[in-house]
């Protein structure tokens, strides 16, 4: 039996719960700290929704890995697409979880399918 399934499934999982943990450290002292900057324009709090979602996939993922990974990478492509960024690396480091619950999935995909590959 193969232990990179695992490994990548905790990879995920550890990785989602961390950039999801961040975001949410952000968006509560974001909205409990009053006058901490302009209210958000239109666009960006679209941008806001977005990013709520992507971080909403990452944890959905825990439970139903391919539903949460889309839920989270389309919300990140719709989020770099609205929202015009100078630095694609933050994307990159955004998608890697939702990445690799697809990896994992189809990895666990494989195995149910043809359940003699890996032994």
């Amino acid at each position: 039996m193969s232990f990179l399934p695992v490994v990548i499934r905790w990879l995920a999982r550890l990785s989602g719960l961390l950039i999801a943990g961040i975001y949410i450290f952000f968006a509560v002292g974001e909205f409990t700290t009053p006058n901490s900057g302009p209210s958000p324009t239109f666009l960006e709090g679209i941008g806001i929704v977005l990013l709520t979602a992507t971080c909403a996939g990452m944890l959905v993922a825990w439970r139903w890995e391919l539903t949460g990974a889309a839920i989270s990478l389309m919300s990140l492509i719709g989020f770099a697409l609205l929202i015009r960024m100078n630095h694609h690396g933050i994307v990159a480091v955004l998608a890697v979880p939702g990445v690799l619950y697809v990896l994992d999935w189809l990895l666990r995909r494989q195995r149910i399918l043809n359940p003699l590959a890996g032994n």
